[in-house]
């Protein structure tokens, strides 16, 4: 009696032949687990961009102050989310979204079964998202509400700059340059 790896679920399973784990058995469980690393990787991506934003919208912080704060109390991806919304950063679609996409994360990264975009849980969470359609594949759901969001975080991180450039005084020498052109 010998123990076979399951490609399926992860598992030891007791079989009665002495069937080796093979290459094929390998590469089919790491080719599935290129969705948790998709997961992971652009869940990082997406708490970036709001870190970016966080960052934009509030004052300028020294580098010590922006590490001590992103590394305290907004070291977690929800509470990042919650300041966000907080403050009107982020829309509520956006908000619901960046949360789903953050337990979505979790789901990946906090367990000890493989688990898929097709696993009920994590389909069930994929439903929730504003990119949901019905046509499309849950790892297709999740990288587009990701990419929404980024690029609502971008577009508001490009607004405040700009409003901030706007607000500002022009400097001494640029007010006169732009005196002597007329």
């Amino acid at each position: 009696m010998t123990k076979k790896l399951s490609a399926e679920t992860g598992k030891y399973s007791s079989t009665g032949s002495s069937a080796s784990f093979t290459k094929d058995d390998l590469l089919q469980i790491l080719s599935r687990q290129t969705e948790a690393g998709n997961a992971l990787v652009t869940a990082g991506l997406v708490e970036d961009w709001l870190e970016k934003l966080l960052l934009a919208g509030g004052r300028p912080l020294t580098d010590n102050e922006a590490k001590r704060v992103l590394g305290g109390p907004l070291k977690y991806f929800k509470p990042k989310i919650d300041v966000a919304y907080m403050f009107g950063l982020i829309e509520p679609e956006v908000r619901n979204d960046l949360r789903t996409i953050a337990d979505i994360r979790n789901a990946f990264a906090h367990t000890t079964r493989f688990v898929y975009f097709n696993s009920e849980h994590i389909a069930k969470l994929c439903r929730q998202l504003s990119s949901w359609r019905s046509a499309t594949d849950n790892q297709t759901r999740y990288r587009d509400a990701a990419l929404d969001c980024i690029n609502a975080m971008k577009a508001r991180v490009d607004r405040i700059i700009y409003e901030q450039a706007l607000s500002e005084e022009p400097l001494a020498g640029e007010a006169d340059a732009d005196s002597n052109s007329d």
